[in-house]
This record gives C-alpha cells, sequence and structure tokens, in this order.
C-alpha cells in the first residue's frame, strides 16, 4: 500500500471512530409522523437507526422513543422538538453526564439509577426557561412557547427544578405527583399536588411506544412505580435532611421550607396536554 493511501486509510477509520463515538442511542419506536434532524437535514426516524450527539428529534402528528446508551430512556409526545445536547458514557472511568434540551412540546424521561449512585453524574434537561436535574428518576417536562412555561411534573424519584436564569439560583424539589410551573425570568412555583388519574391517562398515551426489549426501565409502568415513594428519595425537609418528613407533613414533602409561595389556583399545574 502506498503512502498516500496508508495515510486515507488511517483519517477513514479515524472519521468512522469519530462517528460512532458521537452515537448517543437509538430510536426504539415510533408512531405517526417522527424526524431526526442531522447536519440541518431531516429523515423520518426510523426502528434501530442511530440518534447522534447534536441531532434533533421532532414529532408532529407522532411519537418517538429513544433508548440512549446509558440505558436511559426518553418518550417524545406529540407536536415535541427534542436536541441532544451531550452525552457523555464512560462506566470505566465512572462519567455519566447527560444534556438535553426541549424546545417544543412534552416529553417523559426515565432515567437510569446510575446518575443517583456515582459521584458527580449529572442528568438534565433544559428548556428555554428552566432546567430540570435528576438522580435516577423519571418525570414528564412539558415546554409550551406560547405561554414561555415550562411544567415538570415528578412520576418517580426525586427533580431538582431552577429556572434558566443564570442570576437565579432558587431550586425547588418535587417528587412523584408533584408539579412545578417556570415562567421567563422567575423562579419555579412551589410545588404542587397532581391528580394521579390524571397522571395515568397522559402516561397511557405513550404505553404503546413501550417495548418489552428495550431495557427494564422502558417497559415498567412509570406513574404506577411513583406512587409510593421511598424516603431516600423524597424531597429535602425543614431540617434540609433528604428523606425526611417535611414541615407539612405531606407523604412528598416538596414543599419545603424555602421554597416559594404557591401562586393561586392554575389548575392542573397549567399544562397544556
Amino acid at each position: 500500500m502506498t503512502r498516500i493511501g496508508l495515510v486515507a486509510l488511517v483519517a477513514l477509520l479515524g472519521m468512522a471512530t469519530l462517528a460512532a463515538a458521537q452515537d448517543a442511542g437509538t430510536v426504539a419506536s415510533t408512531r405517526g409522523t417522527a424526524e431526526i434532524g442531522h447536519a440541518g437535514s431531516f429523515t423520518p426516524a426510523a426502528v434501530g437507526g442511530a440518534v447522534q450527539v447534536g441531532d434533533t428529534l421532532r414529532t408532529a402528528d407522532g411519537q418517538m422513543r429513544v433508548v440512549f446508551r446509558d440505558d436511559s430512556v426518553v418518550d417524545l409526545a406529540e407536536r415535541s422538538t427534542l436536541v441532544i445536547d451531550q452525552q457523555v458514557f464512560d462506566p470505566g472511568a465512572g462519567h455519566y453526564n447527560s444534556l438535553v434540551k426541549l424546545l417544543a412540546g412534552k416529553a417523559r424521561a426515565l432515567v437510569n439509577e446510575v446518575y443517583g449512585t456515582t459521584p458527580g453524574a449529572t442528568y438534565e434537561v433544559e428548556t428555554p426557561t428552566a432546567v430540570a436535574g435528576v438522580r435516577g428518576t423519571s418525570f414528564w417536562i412539558i415546554y409550551d412557547p406560547l405561554r414561555d412555561t415550562t411544567d415538570v411534573i415528578g412520576i418517580q424519584g426525586r427533580i431538582e427544578v431552577r429556572s434558566l436564569s443564570e442570576r437565579l439560583n432558587n431550586t425547588v424539589y418535587v417528587t412523584a405527583a408533584e408539579g412545578t410551573t417556570v415562567m421567563r425570568g422567575m423562579v419555579p412555583t412551589a410545588p404542587e399536588p397532581v391528580d394521579l388519574n390524571y397522571m395515568r391517562y397522559e402516561d397511557d398515551a405513550l404505553q404503546p411506544l413501550a417495548l418489552g426489549n428495550v431495557g427494564s426501565l422502558a417497559s415498567a409502568n412509570p406513574v404506577k412505580a411513583g406512587e409510593s415513594v421511598p424516603a431516600p428519595e423524597r424531597a429535602p425537609s425543614s431540617s434540609g435532611l433528604a428523606g425526611q418528613v417535611g414541615r407539612d407533613e405531606l407523604r412528598n414533602p416538596g414543599d419545603v421550607a424555602g421554597q416559594p409561595l404557591r401562586v393561586g389556583d392554575r389548575g392542573r399545574l397549567g399544562v397544556p396536554f
């Protein structure tokens, strides 16, 4: 082989390795119109197709489920757009960092428990008004561009929610059947209870996406699993200790000391399902 040919071969192998390293997950299931945008071009999402860091996932009248390399799952509802911004998955070094951005619509995230057991591991979902950080949990996140607000509803585990505005450091915590709203430039509202029957109804709308061969997270019924919240997954109490009963003696004490007051009856969190 000539020197030029060897150099070309090495370059091609390097490009292939780089491309593989960028793979973040796989399309596990679709319904209706669902597309993947890569390098500015959108193509129909195909089951088994790769999703890479930097890709944009969007749905019109359809839905899409993606299983990521870390075994986390994201279900995208109708009329939604999600960007895969970052994913670092290095079990050998114990590095786990994921960031996805919901630009519009509604997504359900089922996050691998490794984010709750590995120091420094982070899993965040960002919208134009809020950031939801989680550690081994499942939740709904909804961004409505018309209202310019984000709603975060806990299904299981504990979710930390804060404003996207860097000057606002207030953080609230929601657990199962609780939710908070983040308006642009405002701190998250105090967690409010969300009706379980309502949550089950909305959860069932995405259940047809579930496949038995894409991992335990994907096949579980998240709302049912989240109805009982283990003490370690509860939000901090007024004493600042996780897993303790909050000041209001709630089963899921998300409304802890230092969190903002309720802002009135917004009715099911104002979520435009």
